[in-house]
């Protein structure tokens, strides 16, 4: 599985549309998209989806269009992984990443503010195109190293399942996620996170 580091802050390079991502961040006044974490022990992933098809149909499922949208936006999530399988870091996960907005885990855990103790991995998808195999392998690699380096199991939701109807009714906030919803096979990301987990290589992500 092939992993880039493309870090969201003002010394990205990378161009697109005539402006490089760096350029972009700087223009919200901003030095990156990430914060410091207040809590230091890490337990959750969340799983998004998010593709460019508001800013190009037909770059809808372009990487670079996808980062430009988090840093005209000013979000992000640390990891993004296309429909091919590669992985881009773009937040340190010793950092916070800004991408679950007003969150409550699921009772009884009802922990609030769930960017503090998360990790967020982004899938490129709309609505209706469903994920990859690529995808799915890369992101069962992908949880499986972040699961060795950690020395214990995550805890994976979906976006909806701390940002949804819960987390408005509470006021934490106004609109309601619904992703990744039931675009999502969790059967099939399990099977491929098991998967990855047995290995014996010393890193999955070179798998």
């Amino acid at each position: 599985m092939k992993t880039i580091q493309c870090l969201l802050d003002s010394n990205n390079q990378i161009s697109l549309d005539k402006l490089t991502l760096g350029r972009r961040i700087a223009n919200l006044h901003k030095e990156h998209l990430w914060g410091d974490r207040r809590a230091a022990f890490i337990d959750t992933i969340v799983i998004h989806y998010a593709s460019a098809a508001d800013l190009d149909p037909k770059r809808r499922f372009d990487a670079l269009a996808v980062m430009r949208i988090f840093c005209d936006l000013g979000v992000s999530s640390h990891y993004l992984i296309d429909r091919k399988g590669t992985v881009y870091q773009l937040v340190p996960e010793g950092k916070k990443a800004w991408h679950c907005g007003g969150s409550i885990m699921p009772a009884p855990d009802d922990r609030q503010g769930v960017n503090e103790f998360s990790i967020g991995i982004e899938l490129i998808a709309t609505g209706v195109s469903g994920f990859t195999i690529k995808q799915y392998s890369s992101l069962g690699a992908l949880c499986a190293d972040i699961e060795k380096r950690y020395g214990r199991k995550m805890i994976y939701l979906g976006h909806q399942d701390i940002a949804g109807k819960r987390a408005v009714d509470l006021g934490l906030r106004k609109d309601a996620k619904t992703d990744p919803g039931n675009n999502l096979d969790w059967g099939k990301f399990k099977q491929c996170l098991t998967l990855q987990k047995a290995k014996t290589c010393k890193n999955p992500l070179d798998v």
